[in-house]
C-alpha cells in the first residue's frame, strides 16, 4: 500500500524593485558608491548608485518556472544541455528599437553593460538572498524607454571526474527574464543611465538553501550539485536502525521534482520514497541537508563555505492505522511572487 504524505510546505518570497538613474556626465563620479555588501560573515565591496527610492517591478513567474526548473534538473542530474551562457542582460525597448545591456562585470566608461553583486544573509534564522544587477549605458546614445526587462541565469558547480586535483565544471541554465517593469524615460547623448534591479529570496529555511538558485554573479559563488558534495536526504525511522544522519535507517534522496505555476506562485514538489516493510500506523522521518558553495575562480571543488541543518518530524497517514510497503513523502515548496 502507498500513501503520500507531506513533509513540510514552505512558502518563499520573492520580491523585485528597480530604479533608474539619469545623471549629467559630470556627476558620473557622485552617483557610484562603494558599499559593503556580505555572503554570511564575509563582507565584500561593491561599486553601486544610490538604493533609495526603488519601484516595485514585475516578477516574471513563467520565466522564473522555467529558470528553477533547469536549475534543479542540474542540482539533481549533475548536467545541462546549456553551455555558458551570458550571466545577465537588460533590454530597453526605445522608439527606434531594442538596447540591450550585457554583462561586463563592472562599471565602465563609453559603453554599456550589467554587473551583479550577489549578498546572503540570516534573518530570524532563515536566510535571504539577494541579487543587485547594476546597468549602465555610459555612451553618447539618445533614446526613449518604455519598458525594461531583467534577464539572468544560474549556473550550479560540478566537476570534471578523474582530474588531480579535482576540477570545477560549471553547468548552467539559459538565459531567462525574470522580471520587466513599465516605465518612460529618456537618456540624451550628454547624460548617462545606471538601472538598478535588486532581485530578492525571502524567509529561506536552511535545509531549502539547496533550492534557491545561484545566479551568476560578481562573487563568483555557486552551489556545489548532489554528485559532488551538496546533500539533502530524509531517513525513515524503522525501529530497527541508526537514526541520525549520516546513519543506516533506510533512506532516499533527490531524484526527481514536478513544477507548476498557480497564479503568481511558482510550486516545485520534491518526492522521497523508500521501502518500508509495513505495520506502522505513523512514520518518523530526520531531514539531514549541506549545501556547499564554491569560488569559481578557485580551480578546485572544494567548499568556502556551507550551509548544514536538520530536523525530526513524525507524520501520520491520511488513513488511520495504514500498513505502509511503500513510503512516499513530498516536500512541497511555493516560490511566491511579489
Amino acid at each position: 500500500m502507498q500513501r503520500k504524505l507531506v513533509i513540510r510546505k514552505e512558502l518563499v518570497k520573492i520580491k523585485g524593485n528597480y530604479k533608474v538613474i539619469i545623471v549629467k556626465k559630470e556627476d558620473f563620479l557622485k552617483v557610484l558608491k562603494v558599499v559593503k555588501l556580505r555572503i554570511l560573515h564575509k563582507e565584500y565591496e561593491a561599486l553601486m548608485p544610490p538604493l533609495d527610492g526603488m519601484l516595485k517591478n514585475n516578477i516574471d513567474v513563467n520565466g522564473l518556472a522555467v529558470l528553477l526548473t533547469q536549475y534543479m534538473s542540474i542540482i539533481v542530474t549533475d548536467s545541462s544541455t546549456a553551455y555558458q551562457t551570458t550571466p545577465a542582460q537588460m533590454a530597453l525597448y526605445t522608439q527606434s528599437g531594442t538596447v540591450t545591456l550585457t554583462y561586463t562585470g563592472s562599471v565602465n566608461i563609453n559603453t554599456q553593460g550589467v554587473s551583479v553583486y550577489l549578498q546572503i544573509f540570516e534573518n530570524n534564522g532563515n536566510y535571504v538572498y539577494q541579487y543587485y544587477y547594476v546597468g549602465y549605458d555610459t555612451t553618447g546614445a539618445s533614446y526613449t524607454t518604455s519598458k525594461v526587462e531583467l534577464y539572468a541565469s544560474a549556473y550550479v558547480g560540478g566537476s570534471i571526474p578523474n582530474t588531480q586535483p579535482p576540477c570545477c565544471q560549471a553547468y548552467y541554465t539559459d538565459i531567462i527574464r525574470i522580471a520587466y517593469a513599465d516605465v518612460s524615460f529618456t537618456k540624451d547623448s550628454n547624460s548617462y543611465l545606471f538601472i538598478v534591479w535588486l532581485i530578492q529570496f525571502q524567509n529561506v529555511p536552511p535545509y531549502l538553501t539547496l533550492f534557491i538558485p545561484t545566479l551568476q554573479n560578481n562573487a563568483n559563488i555557486q552551489t556545489v550539485d548532489l554528485a559532488n558534495g551538496s546533500k539533502f536526504t530524509v531517513y525513515f525511522n524503522n525501529n530497527a536502525c541508526n537514526f541520525t544522519c549520516g546513519g543506516c535507517c533506510p533512506s532516499a534522496s533527490l531524484t526527481g521534482f514536478v513544477t507548476y505555476v498557480q497564479g503568481n506562485v511558482v510550486v516545485m514538489e520534491f518526492p522521497v520514497m523508500v521501502a518500508l516493510g509495513g505495520g506502522v500506523s505513523t512514520v518518523e522521518m530526520l531531514v539531514c541537508s549541506t549545501t556547499n558553495y564554491i569560488n569559481t575562480d578557485q580551480s578546485n571543488v572544494f567548499p568556502i563555505f556551507s550551509i548544514s541543518y536538520s530536523f525530526q518530524t513524525t507524520l501520520s497517514p491520511p488513513v488511520g492505522g495504514a500498513q505502509f510497503y511503500l513510503g512516499l513523502a513530498t516536500i512541497t515548496v511555493a516560490f511566491q511572487t511579489a
